[in-house]
């Protein structure tokens, strides 16, 4: 009704105008040409002047006459006139009650769109809009933008938009905006006209108001030119124009509209085409946007060409490792051209400001707004993402899906702990092959494929499966075809069947098997792929086979295209995953006085997002695991012990000299431990050398001594301690677990351990014994700038000041005076250990300095031998911290604590000292004899684990440790 009310006012004043302009002379000539033709007379005005002057001069006469006259006529004529009368009465009535319904039916029509139109919450209006949410580093830069497909938009206010901004949009859009009322009537009126002829179709030329109407409550039908949209659209406007003023939609409307490039409304544009905020654009960037709205796709001043997806001869303006952007502001220079002549035809510029601009290139101002991350990996960017998440769904007791919607559409900013530098560094070195190992000599089988140790085929070779034409070909062995139509493709052969679920609804998907790609020396790993047929034409039958149904060949008769007994599967219908070059890396650097973590990089030679993130997945840890579960806790234990009054029984029978506690100082026995005859385990280097100190044990990494030290903290304080500084993959059930000391003294866990957790857990020890938790932001504000989060590093103390300070010192002297002298780095002192996995399958350095922690894997995705181990990945930690380290003031870990007392040139917590000395006597012969096959003996946990991939820690109690 208000609608109807505005529409019926402005046609009336609309008459009024049409009206006024009109003289009384006129309106007498037309009421005299119409009773002229009403009389019959031909002369109008003068048969009227003759009928008035005989009424004048005989009124008497026709009065007394009238009666006889009319009764004469009566007679004559009077019943044929009562019949027309009648008549006419009869259809004007028709004609009022059609008229009257049509109202009706209308007015009905309309109230029923009105009453199911969306709500108008004028007060709300950005809730209805998805906002992009950033990510910024530790220094404020932006480094990702986060936000579904209509999302990529920033809310700024009106006063932060420029004056010709608004100029040139009204200009070229809507020239009366300041003036109407939310409508052109006249372009309405039009536009209905043409629905009712023109075949059902309405045509555009709506208002801003309009378009603000349409973009934010009608964006499910906005497409549609039809009579109910229209109505719909005229409501929310009523009310839009009723409840903002007009700066207020204009506001809207320019953090509304969809600008090509991505980029909804003018600040995501404006950092997307220029790297600017809007209030900084100038007229001829104003322009430029304001000519995008009729067709943003097409106008686009910036195209994308992802992997030389297009192929144009548009000049390039930037590129990236994944893009390279294209100039295509030329196609729209016609229109924003014109919207410049509007600016100056309604006098917003002059003249010459016109000139200036229209003789102006704007390629010139084209600088393409690429965040970080599209030079950077998406790993740490996508940890935020999840931990994020996490935290919302603690927080507000949401669901994950509700929470990653709020994140990818709140318009969050999210300020995290990146150092881009150091991030920066750290894809440089990962970018250098020379920093890695390569990939050792395998077995493969007549067919290419590679083999296991035991003849089990790891990886097919990828001609296993595609011709040179990349085709895929099915076999007349690998699959039937019934007699309903159907193919049957047999399970068993190159194909994995499984049964799925997408949307809930079942599926079934069919996979190539794991291959590789040797490629000018290169090796490359492809995990898997799967042949395209959609779902809802694929079964799975009793025997497992994939049946793919009669339907489906009509459907898609060019799919599987026959040869001779085979069918042949082009490249557009199947889809491979990633291939990933091989040896594989991961490190994290987190700050040890805060716990933030600085760089996160989870392989390489990998683009897109949420990619298999190798930073926070499991490996053997090898001996990279003795400080956090066998030495730091014995040392601990110790520490308790003495602090409690109480003293160790400790086992020296097999030549060791423990002392009263275990210490830096105490005497380990470098023997095998007998079994059935059989010595375990063994060291990297040839045989055993007797007794040696605890130090000399961690800077040489003896595994047999790192077992004997396990046996005496025992696998439940080791685990205690383990859990205390962040390791959460120790497996503590059923019969295959990690309560031994192959898993926990030697690293051959069940599961392993994430290069993050293990990088937190290290640094502990030059923290002074506090874990800090990793945390990867620091604060999250909701887009009207309140605080949703504040974070810092939850910490515990979990080593003793002193005991952490010795362990400190024994790891500094594994890069001193051990085999971890590759890590050194000249400008800060670093601490650390070694680890390799058996039969050189992983390889890690885990250290510090005193400002920072990383933990460095390196390996293949499949358990393949590297060609090199710890060393290798030592150098490449040295190469990322020395650059990391690079400028800083160099530094020394903490002071020495009171409680340490330095006795014999060895440091001891107080109380802990014993006297004991080397016995060259005890010092065993070296031992060639095999490994023992039967479980190694502790006092917790007697089940050693038999399955996964062998490492030194006699996961495969048939192969000797032979860990570095």
């Amino acid at each position: 009704n208000e609608f109807f009310a505005q529409f019926d006012q402005a046609t009336v004043d609309q008459n009024r105008r049409k009206q006024s302009g009109s003289s009384s002379a006129d309106a007498a000539g037309r009421s005299g040409r119409g009773n002229a033709s009403r009389s019959g007379s031909r002369p109008g005005t003068r048969s009227r002047r003759n009928a008035g002057a005989a009424s004048e001069s005989s009124g008497k006469t026709r009065r007394k006459g009238g009666l006889t006259a009319a009764a004469s006529r009566k007679k004559q004529g009077g019943s044929k006139k009562a019949k027309a009368s009648g008549g006419k009465y009869t259809w004007l009535k028709a004609a009022g009650l059609i008229c009257l319904g049509l109202i009706l039916g209308v007015g009905i029509y309309v109230g029923v769109i009105f009453m199911t139109a969306p709500e108008v919450d004028t007060n709300n209006i950005y809730s209805m809009l998805n906002q992009r949410s950033v990510m910024y580093d530790a220094d404020g830069n932006e480094i990702d933008n986060l936000y579904f497909s209509d999302g990529n938009r920033t809310i700024v206010d009106y006063e932060d938009m420029p004056e010709d901004l608004v100029n040139a949009v009204v200009s070229i859009e809507d020239n009366n905006f300041w003036s109407h009322n939310g409508f052109n009537f006249v372009r309405m009126i039009g536009a209905v006209r043409d629905s009712i002829f023109g075949g059902g179709q309405i045509s555009g030329t709506s208002t801003i108001t309009q378009q603000l109407a349409r973009n934010v409550y009608l964006s499910e039908i906005k497409s549609q030119r039809s009579l109910n949209r229209k109505i719909s659209e005229a409501y929310c406007t009523i009310v839009l124009e009723k409840n903002l003023t007009k700066e207020e939609i204009m506001e809207a409307y320019l953090n509304t509209i969809y600008l090509g490039f991505n980029s909804y409304g003018v600040q995501a544009a404006s950092q997307a085409y220029f790297s600017k905020n809007v209030q900084d654009l100038n007229t001829l960037e104003c322009a430029a946007l304001a000519a995008l709205p009729q067709s943003p796709d097409t106008y686009s001043i910036i195209v994308a060409d992802y992997e030389g997806s297009t192929t144009s001869s548009l000049p390039t303006v930037a590129s990236t490792d994944s893009a390279t952007y294209l100039y295509n502001g030329d196609i729209s220079k016609d229109r924003r051209d014109m919207v410049l002549r509007n600016m100056e035809r309604e006098g917003y510029i002059t003249e010459d400001e016109m000139n200036q601009w229209l003789s102006d290139d704007l390629r010139n101002y084209i600088k393409v707004g690429v965040s970080s991350s599209d030079s950077m990996s998406s790993y740490f960017t996508d940890y935020v993402v999840e931990q994020l998440t996490d935290d919302i769904v603690s927080e507000y007791g949401v669901d994950q899906a509700t929470a990653q919607d709020m994140i990818y559409t709140g318009g969050l900013q999210i300020y995290t702990t990146l150092d881009s530098r150091i991030q920066s560094i750290v894809e440089e070195e990962f970018d250098d092959p020379d920093n890695f190992a390569g990939v050792a000599y395998v077995r493969t089988n007549s067919d290419g494929a590679l083999l296991s140790d035991s003849g089990e085929v790891l990886l097919y070779d990828y001609s296993h499966y595609f011709n040179d034409e990349d085709q895929f070909v099915l076999s007349s062995d690998e699959y039937t075809m019934e007699s309903d139509g159907s193919m049957k493709i047999l399970a068993g052969n190159r194909l994995n069947i499984y049964e799925t679920e997408v949307n809930g609804e079942p599926d079934v998907s069919i996979e190539f098997k794991g291959m590789y790609v040797n490629e000018d020396g290169i090796f490359y790993f492809i995990e898997s792929g799967a042949l395209s047929i959609p779902q809802g034409y694929k079964t799975v039958d009793g025997d497992g086979n994939a049946v793919i149904s009669a339907q489906f060949f009509e459907d898609y008769p060019d799919f599987f295209v026959a040869s001779g007994d085979s069918y042949v599967v082009s490249s557009n219908n199947y889809s491979l995953k990633q291939r990933t070059r091989q040896p594989q890396a991961a490190t994290v650097i987190m700050e040890n006085s805060t716990g933030e973590i600085k760089a996160m990089m989870g392989g390489r030679g990998t683009t897109g997002e949420q990619l298999f993130n190798r930073a926070t997945s499991t490996r053997q840890p090898g001996s990279s695991i003795k400080p956090i579960a066998v030495y730091g806790p014995g040392l601990q234990m110790s520490y308790e012990y003495e602090r409690d009054g109480r003293t160790m029984t400790l086992d020296n029978s097999d030549g060791s000299n423990w002392g009263d506690y275990i210490t830096a100082g105490s005497v380990i026995n470098d023997s095998p431990i007998n079994l059935n005859g059989s010595s375990w385990p063994k060291n990297a280097y040839s045989g055993y050398r007797g007794q040696m100190t605890l130090r000399k044990a961690v800077q040489q990494s003896a595994n047999t001594c790192a077992v004997k030290t396990f046996q005496q903290v025992g696998a439940d304080y080791s685990v205690s301690m383990l859990k205390k500084v962040g390791i959460t993959s120790v497996d503590e059930e059923g019969e295959v677990n990690d309560l031994n000391p192959a898993a926990l003294a030697l690293g051959g866990m069940t599961n392993g351990i994430s290069p993050l957790e293990l990088t937190a857990a290290y640094a502990v020890f030059p923290n002074g014994g506090e874990y800090k938790e990793p945390i990867c932001y620091t604060r999250v504000l909701n887009s009207e700038d309140e605080v949703l989060f504040e974070k810092t590093s939850e910490s515990e103390q979990v080593y003793d000041e002193g005991v952490a300070w010795i362990m400190t010192d024994i790891l500094r002297t594994v890069v001193t005076q051990g085999i971890g002298s590759s890590a050194a780095i000249g400008s800060q002192p670093v601490g650390g250990k070694t680890g390799t996995s058996d039969n050189d399958y992983d390889a890690w350095f885990s250290g510090f300095t005193p400002q920072y922690t990383m933990a460095l894997w390196m390996g293949n995705d499949v358990n393949i031998e590297l060609t090199s181990g710890s060393a290798m990945s030592a150098r490449f930690w040295s190469a990322i911290m020395s650059r990391v380290c690079e400028g800083l003031p160099t530094e020394s870990f903490r002071d020495r604590p009171d409680n340490v007392i330095s006795t014999g040139g060895e440091y001891y917590t107080e109380g802990t000292y014993s006297r004991v000395s080397l016995t060259p006597s005890t010092t065993a012969p070296e031992s060639t004899t095999a490994a023992p096959t039967t479980e190694a003996p502790t006092t917790e946990a007697p089940t050693v684990p038999t399955t996964g991939s062998s490492s030194d820690s006699g996961t495969d109690p048939t192969v000797p440790s032979t860990e570095n």
